[in-house]
């Protein structure tokens, strides 16, 4: 309904403000002389806005109609996309998820309409993806699509196949990797760090031998996290998302202490050094191709950083730790993960029976 204003001008003139207020379509208004012509205006005029006002309304939800339907997930990608937008840049590993994400979208799967979306559908892939990367590899990114598809149905309001939901028959694990570093190998990277332009090469190698630490977790490190008079690093920021604390060997402290020596002597006092990084400056990519040109120099075949932390535990197991003592170093959550350490245990058992 419009409403009517009583207006009085400077000449003490009198008029009449009649105003129609509708969603959807501009303030109409127009001024009479008597309110009877103003009553008359609203009510000749009210029924025409009022269907301009329905009208607009029906194209405003038309309009939210299709907006909605173009973002609604019509494929298997868009439910990739989304899962890479809104969860994936949440997590620790997001550089890993990403670059699975992308060799998902890579196959037919990801083109696959959801409500035509099956069970048959994922086994198709998994076996297209056999014939190109290991089955190790085939696992993670069906952990992948497992989590996507049930945030779809349980957070996304989507519908899907039930049997999607359930995952198609996962391919065997090779048994896990086992590659040992031998006393000359390990020269060899020595000298073939020393020859490396980047500082820290030859004290990374150090620490990850002595710690067995992850890669993420000694490039990452900080001094506030140190405790030389403790002789432990705590880590807060792990894979696992479990903080823990790691002893130092002997080797260990040297490395730290030689490192903090020259921090110190670069910064010129202690005050940025107890907060800053212990590698300052070196990025993930830099250390990568720093340590693959090492690798390449030193002559060593099918070798990765990862394989210093197998060292590393495999060490620690010859120093006669025990299981648990070995998790709580490594951040083993699982002590199933460590049962192929066990045959370097065999002569203390050994040992142990003639007693």
């Amino acid at each position: 309904m419009g409403t009517i204003i009583r207006r009085r001008s400077k000449g003490d003139v009198v008029t009449f403000q009649a105003k129609i207020r509708l969603a959807g379509v501009p303030i109409a208004s127009s001024t009479f002389p008597s309110r009877d012509e103003a009553k008359s205006w609203i009510l000749s005029t009210e029924p025409e806005l009022k269907a301009r006002s329905r009208a607009a309304a029906r194209e405003q939800a038309h309009a939210k109609r299709v907006a909605e339907f173009k973002e609604r997930p019509r494929i298997v990608a868009d439910l990739l996309h989304r899962n890479l937008r809104e969860e994936t840049i949440h997590k620790k590993g997001a550089e890993a998820e990403v670059n699975h994400t992308r060799s998902i979208l890579k196959y037919p799967l990801a083109r696959v309409h959801l409500e035509n979306l099956t069970r048959l559908d994922i086994k198709e892939w998994t076996e297209q993806r056999l014939q190109h990367v290991a089955p190790s590899t085939v696992n993670r990114e069906l952990n992948i699509l497992n989590a996507v598809f049930k945030l779809a149905v349980y957070e996304w309001d989507v519908a899907l196949c039930k049997s999607v939901l359930t995952s198609v028959r996962r391919p065997k694990n090779p048994p896990g990797r086992v590659r040992r570093l031998s006393p000359p190998e390990e020269a060899a990277l020595r000298r073939a760090g020393e020859e490396t332009r980047n500082p820290y090469i030859v004290s990374i190698l150090d620490l990850a031998l002595e710690t067995a630490m992850r890669r993420s977790e000694i490039l990452d490190l900080r001094w506030n996290r140190v405790s030389l008079a403790h002789r432990s690093i705590q880590l807060i920021a792990t894979k696992n998302g479990t903080p823990r604390g790691v002893p130092l060997s002997r080797r260990a402290m040297e490395v730290l202490i030689a490192l903090r020596r020259v921090a110190a002597h670069e910064l010129g006092g202690a005050g940025e050094l107890d907060s800053g990084p212990v590698f300052p400056g070196l990025t993930v990519n830099a250390f990568k191709l720093a340590f693959t040109r090492m690798v390449k120099r030193a002559g060593l075949e099918n070798f990765r950083f990862h394989d210093l932390r197998h060292e590393a535990t495999s060490r620690l197991f010859e120093k006669g730790l025990s299981q648990m003592e070995v998790a709580t170093i490594t951040g083993h959550k699982d002590i199933r993960m460590l049962a192929r350490y066990t045959h370097l245990q065999v002569k203390d058992l050994a040992a142990k029976l003639d007693i």
